[in-house]
């Protein structure tokens, strides 16, 4: 994909209306096996959406990869407002590069009618399957965003 073309997501409804499941009802459980996804990157997507909008900060710290460094308290200084967070999470797309699995999808992220809509991707990581590699590496794990938290 070209670091130049603005992504252009096309509309992921469950993940949308998860957003708004969450926002409504922020006490709504959240899928902690999602943690340890190894196949479905867009599950760790959802997690960490659902976690944001519900405003618990540490569980959507956890979506994020060891060494990427973002805490609780970054995500809540960047996501904490007085309307939760929305997310649009277009379809993403795998590749493989040096021993690992990367998963691009294009976000959409906005604060009700507060602000003009910020446009990114999300990248998840993870470690093929190889010998010795550790449950952490094999897991899928936010790596790095271009909007909000983890730029």
């Amino acid at each position: 994909s070209s670091a130049n073309a603005a992504p252009t997501p096309t509309a992921a409804p469950s993940v949308a209306a998860i957003a708004t499941t969450a926002a409504i009802a922020p006490a709504a459980k959240l899928d902690m096996g999602a943690l340890s996804e190894r196949k479905d990157p867009e599950r760790v997507l959802r997690f960490y959406v659902r976690a944001l909008s519900a405003r618990q900060w540490d569980a959507a710290a956890k979506a994020w990869g060891a060494g990427a460094g973002v805490t609780a308290a970054i995500l809540e200084a960047a996501y904490d407002r007085p309307v939760p967070p929305r997310f649009e999470i277009g379809k993403g797309t795998v590749e493989g590069a040096a021993g690992s699995l990367y998963y691009e999808a294009p976000v959409v992220l906005s604060f009700g009618d507060e602000a003009t809509p910020e446009r990114g991707t999300l990248t998840l990581r993870r470690v093929n399957d190889v010998d010795g590699a550790t449950a952490e590496q094999l897991r899928w794990h936010i790596e790095r965003s271009t909007i909000g938290a983890g730029q």
